[in-house]
């Protein structure tokens, strides 16, 4: 398994497929061996798209109707037939579903031929007319799945034989015309990006593919250019990430590599000659399948090949509102000697008395909540009322020096945590003994002291970057009204479940502990409106919120998890912020409830038959306006042109805790990135689709995620520990102790 290339020729329908590999510069194109029979309609397109591959033949007429034959199908290059699989969907395309009423989008009177379908972003499929003065487009949505409860008699040319199906089932933003991008353009999708390629073959533009756009190639275009040592007799075909250029007919092709931000996009890695059967093609198709579980791995400790093999089931808890140095700080204050050290040995960077802000001309320290200790008498809960801590609070708390600021993209100071909350219990902290529950957990296993919040900000953005890459391109908190009611009817970026759906990836569960304004929160933000058959699946319910294969509640997984029942990944939410029992640590409310559900989440997971081979991630969504020492770093912007009220998304927020729970990880484990790109909560999901084996080309989750470091390093316990420890559990005037 790997990545393979297809190779056809114009006249007949014979083909080929080939393992492609590149390494240490050099290319190697091996053949595989398929039926010698084998053929496929040389007048089909071919297309690669989530984890399938789509076929879509020229413009027939049934019955008197006209229409465009497709099929899709997985792609197995072991198989005799490769291109002849049993299609997962098959039927025919009304030629009504692209040009609706109109009779032509150009002065090309064969417009209506030729289907020119473009894949854009690994699950999106872009419809595309270049005429001389127009370049019309529609972007439809990608799902496998999705069958048409009502079938459309046009749909298979009126045999009365179609079932409705259709993986294109609808128009994520509907018909409209590109600016600049008309007659003789090519357009060629690479990862996040599309290669804007003119007549000349030379001369081209970059652009950014934004599914969340009305024009889907975002404007401004990122750069343009004239290409080196390429014209117009090139063809282009890209393979994964790279780029590769032949000239029909000639045996030397050349590969590149990609880079849409560089001087020149296209940057010579390797050339060659491609083999004789090869040079006779007219079209190359490139396909990636998913990475297989290695065999052999399981002595390869820190590696995503032993987490892979190891690590079965991964749970994943975003909680809210706590900075690092409020929670984790003291963590290591009296035996630092016992760390073991991943990705960098600099000592550990907890909190210190030395730290502070100012309130006018008075200095305010960080301190421990009611000097580190636990108490029948008073409440375990440090902040009387929620700090201020959207986008603009933020980066004042982030800036206490306001010139140059963020503007001049100066370091942050962190100064800016008291004037800007006008309260000084921002500068409070925990000791271990005050939250035993979670610095039980991350003395025991692994904490990160380098891992930020994605973006100053809410808890809505944040949480996005956490299952989509990025924030949207949006800096407010939508949780009601109109804006969060509707917010599924509007076309926005996909998440991680899209990805994984679209990749035939099925086994995961969103667990919601409550109904935010009647809604899963989760699925109604990030993931509702995304995967067509999977609505209709939840919406088929007697009740929308009844538990299903993919939304559950926190009470059954725990259930689930102590009889052995959990999905591969579990995406767990918690009670919100409330007066009384919330369990999300969020400032405000008694902390004792939020370490009693984290507890049971453990032990559930502990006293099952998964324990050994499951990954627990608790992290928080950002700091909740709560001070910590550490600068944020700048960082890569999500997409290109992501800008609102000149806040760009370079910078990310200040840290947060994140704990990995796992007996493969040694106890006493602090661990970083290693690199020049800290941990964010993009490296969650980065991490997630390596372990799923999801080619990073099938992402299409925008820059940050692509570059975002990942923590398989933190396995290096060649067998499961068997020291599990038993946590003790806080206790305040509310809980008090018995």
């Amino acid at each position: 398994m790997g990545t393979f290339v297809v190779s056809r020729n114009s006249s007949d329908d014979k083909y080929a497929v080939w393992h492609f590999a590149h390494e240490n510069g050099e290319v190697t194109f091996t053949r595989q061996s398929i039926n010698q029979n084998a053929s496929f309609n040389h007048s089909y397109q071919l297309a690669s798209i989530g984890g399938y591959i789509m076929a879509w033949g020229p413009c027939e007429t049934t019955n008197g109707n006209k229409g465009f034959p497709y099929q899709l199908f997985e792609f197995d290059p072991n198989s005799a037939d490769p291109l002849n699989a049993k299609p997962v969907q098959a039927a025919i395309w009304p030629i009504s579903k692209f040009w609706s009423y109109r009779t032509y989008y150009s002065n090309n009177p064969d417009e209506q031929k030729v289907l020119n379908l473009i894949p854009m972003g690994g699950n999106f499929m872009l419809f595309f007319v270049g005429g001389e003065g127009r370049g019309t487009y529609m972007l439809f949505n990608f799902d496998p799945d999705f069958v048409n409860p009502v079938a459309d008699d046009a749909a298979d040319g009126g045999t009365g034989s179609t079932t409705g199906s259709d993986p294109l089932p609808g128009c994520y933003t509907q018909q409209g015309g590109f600016p600049s991008i008309q007659s003789d353009h090519e357009l060629i999708p690479i990862g996040n990006y599309v290669l804007d390629r003119f007549g000349d073959g030379s001369s081209y533009r970059i652009w950014s593919f934004d599914s969340q756009n009305i024009t889907p190639l975002s404007i401004p275009q990122v750069q343009d250019g004239t290409l080196k040592g390429i014209d117009f007799k090139h063809k282009v075909v890209v393979i994964g990430e790279n780029v590769l250029t032949w000239v029909p007919g000639e045996a030397s092709f050349r590969l590149w590599n990609f880079n849409a931000h560089a001087q020149s996009p296209l940057s010579l890695i390797a050339e060659g000659t491609l083999p004789a059967e090869m040079v006779v093609s007219a079209s190359l198709a490139s396909f990636e399948t998913r990475v297989p579980i290695a065999t052999n791995a399981t002595s390869d400790l820190g590696s995503i090949g032993y987490m892979r093999s190891k690590i079965k089931h991964v749970v994943y808890y975003m909680l809210e509102s706590r900075s690092f140095d409020n929670v984790c700080g003291w963590l290591y204050e009296k035996d630092e000697g016992s760390i073991n050290y991943i990705g960098s040995d600099e000592p550990f960077n907890g909190a210190s008395t030395d730290n502070y802000n100012l309130d006018g001309d008075t200095k305010v320290y960080t301190s421990k909540f009611n000097n580190g200790e636990l108490s029948n008498e008073v409440e375990l809960a440090d902040q009387l009322q929620d700090p201020f801590h959207d986008n603009s609070d933020s980066l004042l708390q982030m800036f206490y020096n306001k010139e140059p600021g963020y503007a001049g993209k100066a370091k942050p100071d962190m100064g800016g945590f008291v004037k800007n909350n006008a309260n000084h219990q921002v500068m409070l902290t925990f000791a271990p003994e005050q939250l035993p529950v979670i610095n039980g957990l991350a003395k025991n296993f692994a904490v990160s002291d380098e891992w930020f919040s994605s973006v100053p900000g809410g808890t809505d953005i944040n949480r996005a970057f956490s299952v989509s890459g990025s924030g949207l391109n949006r800096l407010d908190t939508w949780e009601g009204g109109s804006p969060y009611e509707y917010w599924p009817q509007y076309p926005h970026r996909q998440s991680i479940w899209k990805v994984l759906w679209n990749n035939g990836i099925k086994d995961w569960k969103i667990y919601n502990a409550i109904l935010w304004l009647n809604h899963p929160f989760t699925y109604h933000l990030y993931l509702e409106g995304q995967v067509p058959s999977l609505d209709a699946l939840i919406q088929k319910q007697a009740n929308q919120f009844e538990p299903t294969n993919f939304l559950d509640s926190i009470d059954n997984f725990k259930t689930q998890a102590q009889n052995g029942m959990l999905p591969a990944f579990s995406f767990l939410e918690p009670v919100w912020i409330s007066p009384n029992g919330t369990s999300s640590y969020h400032p405000g409310a008694d902390l004792v409830p939020a370490e009693v559900t984290l507890n049971e989440i453990y032990e559930a997971i502990k006293s099952g038959p998964d324990w050994e081979s499951t990954l627990l991630v608790v992290t928080f969504s950002k700091s909740g306006g709560i001070y910590d020492h550490v600068s944020p770093p700048y960082a890569t912007k999500p997409w290109p042109n992501d800008s609102v009220n000149d806040f760009n998304y370079d910078l990310m927020g200040a840290r947060v805790p994140t704990i990995l729970v796992s007996p493969l990880i040694k106890k006493n484990t602090v661990f970083r990135s290693g690199g020049k790109i800290p941990y964010d909560s993009t490296s969650f999901a980065a991490t997630l689709l390596k372990w799923f084996g999801i080619p990073k080309s099938r992402w299409g989750l925008g820059d940050r995620m692509d570059q975002a470091p990942t923590f398989e390093g933190v396995f290096l316990e060649p067998e499961a520990r068997t020291d599990a420890p038993t946590l003790s559990i806080p206790y305040d005037n509310k809980f008090p102790k018995s």
